[in-house]
């Protein structure tokens, strides 16, 4: 994976351009929603509101996860971005469920809006916007391997969907079927909820140290093959923290070598991985005899 050195996809100026949308479309969908009366826009709005204080969680994480290791953290703060995506996705979640609980309180009680057409373009203009932001961020997201970058172009892209919901709704609710505004409302909803869920069950697996795809393994594990002297992997342990991942491989050498000579196979080994392989953010290299 190559850090990408593009000015706009780092990850701090990305989230910064995200949090400016974020606030434009809050300000947008929540004043249009509520003059139009369209109860599924002002659940749109609010869903922007929780990006928009998602990405204020996620910038701080980031600068937290760029300090440098101290004492206490030999390993370094890398993992902020994990707790910020973790967040992120608990915002999620709360703001899915009292949208979720007013939408059912609405039905319940036989409250409908009827929204003008304002709305309905006001939602279709979202869909457009946060698309465009999510596929952004994803980009961004993938060439810096960031767990709070995921997690804020799924906001953005759970944001889009809920818009779509919108949209129709409002939409049906002028041709005449007066709960279709309402009943995208809970839509909205239980589609912010489903995203918080699957973020916090994919940054719990970041906390659980769960290893990488084997693919990715065999692809690091053949890197340290490349070095001279290597005669086997013998094991390789790739625990995610934060937007990297720390490793601990055993090679096999001649056991006829000094000691200086497996130091520096070991040490050659340690360049060549974290050269090809920019996630790693560090490598304890093992060297054992290689048995025939």
């Amino acid at each position: 994976m190559h850090r990408e050195t593009n000015y706009l996809l780092r990850p701090v100026v990305c989230t910064a351009v995200g949090m400016v949308g974020n606030f434009l479309l809050t300000i947008a969908k929540l004043t249009i929603g509520f003059l139009s009366g369209s109860a599924s826009l002002i659940a749109d709005g609010f869903h922007s509101f929780s990006d928009l204080a998602g990405d204020v969680g996620v910038i701080i994480a980031l600068k937290a996860s760029s300090r440098p290791p101290d004492r206490d953290h030999p390993y370094g703060h890398h993992n902020y971005e994990t707790l910020g995506g973790m967040a992120a996705a608990l915002l999620l979640l709360g703001t899915g469920f009292f949208l979720a609980r007013d939408a059912v309180v609405n039905f319940i009680n036989h409250e409908h809006c009827n929204p003008t057409w304002i709305a309905f373009y006001a939602a279709i203009g979202s869909v457009i916007i946060k698309e465009a932001m999510a596929r952004y961020t994803i980009i961004a997201g993938k060439i810096h391997n960031s767990p709070a970058l995921r997690a804020n172009a799924a906001h953005h892209r759970s944001d889009a969907l809920s818009s779509i919901a919108a949209a129709v709704g409002i939409a049906g609710t002028i041709a005449g079927w007066h709960f279709m505004d309402g009943l995208a409302a809970l839509l909205i909803s239980i589609l912010i909820l489903k995203m918080g869920w699957d973020l916090i069950q994919e940054n719990s697996q970041i906390l659980m140290d769960t290893m990488p795809s084997e693919e990715f393994i065999a692809e690091v594990a053949g890197y340290a093959m490349e070095v001279d002297g290597v005669l086997a992997v013998n094991s390789l342990i790739l625990r995610p923290k934060g937007s990297i991942y720390l490793g601990d491989i055993s090679i096999a050498v001649d056991p006829e070598l000094t000691v200086t000579d497996g130091h520096e196979i070991a040490h050659q080994v340690e360049e060549q991985l974290q050269t090809h392989e920019h996630s790693l953010g560090g490598v304890m290299v093992h060297v054992e005899p290689h048995i025939n």
